[in-house]
């Protein structure tokens, strides 16, 4: 993978874990859908899009979130996850 991809999930990852810092999250607490349909999702073109999902996959591979299905699927902080946010 280039460096710019690279980067780029670099940054998605950044987000993800800093919505989770603004919201003040704990373990087991969830990404808001609202910020996560309603704001970042549509802001993301595609080549964004296709980092989000690598980006998540290896975030749920390295126990920093999990997968929560539902209407509107999210993720939840794990204990490492949280400890990141220290």
């Amino acid at each position: 993978m280039g460096k710019q991809s690279e980067a780029l999930k670099l940054a998605i990852k950044d987000e993800l874990i800093g919505e989770f810092r603004t919201i003040g999250a704990r373990r087991g607490d969830v990404i808001p859908t609202g910020w996560l349909y309603d704001d970042f999702l549509p802001s993301l073109s595609r080549k964004e899009e296709r980092a989000l999902e690598e980006t998540v996959a290896e975030m749920i591979g390295e126990g920093i979130i999990e997968y929560v299905p539902g209407l509107k699927p999210t993720y939840r902080l794990t204990g490492k996850g949280a400890k990141m946010l220290c």
